[in-house]
């Protein structure tokens, strides 16, 4: 069977969303997408849960939704990346992880991948940082000082476009761990943000109490209604669990570095609200979707190192949604234990313990959700 397995998070599912999914029917026999959970990769809480989003993307076009555990989701793009491909990995026939990106060009992005995993181009990242310049601008900078022949001059040119720098991160991680799928970009549409905006977009309207429904399936928008009593009280539920916990952090938090959660712990302390505490945290050298990561780390207790997440292959895939139809060909295919319920991950709880945290993170914040996978 020919799968294409989208890694995706649909914070919301938009009209783009849809398209991709569509586009992916028609070069597949099914699609399976690889999904975030309660928290996303920008160190949110998603706008609805995990379960809710997940038959959204069925009733889009995807059979199989399987989830992302939170310690891939709250983590950089490497390992972000080699968290969803070893899940990819395990689909078992014939798999090709399929992905946007604004260049839509995958031998363009191979090129990228090549360069960036060069020596050359490490040891210059690491000069430039030492001299304060934050991961993303030193990456381009020193790929584009050692590229050397007109290919890699190229390739380096998308290196700072967001989607096409995870597409290579995806590509990294299929060679450097020998998986045998296979990946295909497709390019991210010019279309018009007025009739189809961003997921970023969407939220932000959603959470201002704006009508989304031009923007989002009629399924989605019915979603973000019912959820719509909770989302004026988020910041301030969040604000609580940061004040009360971030102060205590315990040393070691997965990916703390150069004192950045001594940091967050001085702006909890201080803070008087959500907005004040990400000002007061603010640091010109790492973006804020890093510090936000942390500060969802510090508050599930996450102390993984990112040697752990490399080396680590999921022993197991928890089941979020799926159609009827398609279900039993899709999940007898899978190399790996098949999880559908909360039962059913308690084998394995070093593999989900920190998703289990992540999903009591968003019912604190947010609302509760019924954990056992959804079949349509």
């Amino acid at each position: 069977m020919k799968l294409a397995a989208i890694v995706c998070e649909f914070n919301p599912l938009h009209n783009g969303h849809a398209r991709l999914l569509s586009l992916a029917r028609e070069r597949a026999d099914a699609v399976v997408c690889i999904m975030s959970g309660s928290v996303v990769q920008r160190g949110e809480l998603a706008l609805l849960d995990k379960y809710t989003r997940a038959v959204h993307a069925v009733r889009a076009g995807a059979d199989l939704v399987l989830e992302l555990p939170a310690q891939y989701t709250l983590t950089g793009a490497p390992q972000f990346a080699a968290g969803a491909v070893a899940i990819a990995n395990a689909l078992g026939g014939d798999t090709t992880l399929l992905f946007g990106s604004e260049c839509g060009d995958a031998d363009l992005l191979k090129d990228a991948a090549k360069l960036l995993a060069s020596s050359a181009v490490n040891a210059e990242v690491a000069q430039l940082m030492a001299t304060g310049m934050n991961y993303p601008s030193a990456l381009s900078a020193a790929a584009n000082a050692c590229a050397s022949t007109a290919r890699e001059r190229a390739a380096a040119q998308v290196i700072d476009a967001p989607n096409n720098v995870l597409g290579i991160e995806y590509i990294k991680a299929i060679i450097d761990t020998g998986t045998k799928i296979s990946y295909d970009t497709t390019a991210r549409p010019g279309f018009d943000e007025r009739l189809a905006p961003t997921s970023s977009q969407v939220r932000k309207d959603a959470l201002a109490g704006k009508d989304v429904s031009s923007s989002v399936p009629d399924f989605v928008a019915r979603s973000i209604a019912d959820f719509s009593s909770s989302f004026s009280a988020r910041d301030e539920k969040l604000f609580a669990l940061i004040k009360y916990l971030v102060p205590h952090a315990q040393s070691g938090v997965h990916d703390d570095r150069e004192g950045l959660s001594d940091r967050l712990r001085r702006a909890a302390s201080e803070a008087t609200c959500l907005s004040d505490y990400l000002e007061l945290a603010k640091v010109k050298r790492y973006p804020m979707a890093r510090l936000k990561r942390l500060t969802l780390n510090v508050l599930i207790g996450n102390t993984l190192s990112h040697a752990d997440l490399l080396a680590g292959v999921p022993r197991c895939v928890n089941v979020l949604a799926a159609k009827k139809d398609s279900a039993d060909s899709l999940l007898g295919g899978i190399r790996a234990a098949v999880c559908t319920t909360r039962r059913d991950l308690l084998p394995f709880s070093d593999d989900f313990s920190l998703t289990a945290r992540a999903d009591e993170l968003f019912e604190a914040v947010c609302l509760p959700f019924a954990k056992n996978a959804r079949f349509l």
